[in-house]
């Protein structure tokens, strides 16, 4: 498994409970696909530099998973049609870290 940083951005509307269950469905679908979940560090409200899908706000979410390769494909496909999660990036963190 390598190792993986996952930044996403959840839907500003959303009250602390909703966005603790949208997180909950992040580490499900890593976990589901193989994955573990490291660590989950919850950004909170911020503003974004530019207009996403008519949002200007977002809560930021940063995660420290392992995945397989083979699997980032499916992970990342379930991100872009999620309703909760509007924007997100995987990248893959250097060997040894």
């Amino acid at each position: 498994m390598s190792a993986y940083e996952l930044m996403y951005i959840v839907r500003p509307e959303l009250d602390d409970e909703a966005v603790q269950q949208a997180i909950d469905r992040v580490n499900q679908l890593v976990e589901t696909n193989g994955g573990q979940v490291r660590r989950v560090t919850p950004w909170g409200k911020r503003r974004l530099a530019y207009t996403i899908k008519d949002q200007r706000e977002g809560h930021y979410v940063v995660a420290d998973v392992e995945l397989e390769r083979s699997r980032v494909q499916e992970v990342e496909r379930v991100l872009k049609i999620s309703d909760t999660v509007f924007r997100h990036l995987l990248v893959r963190q250097p060997e040894g870290k």
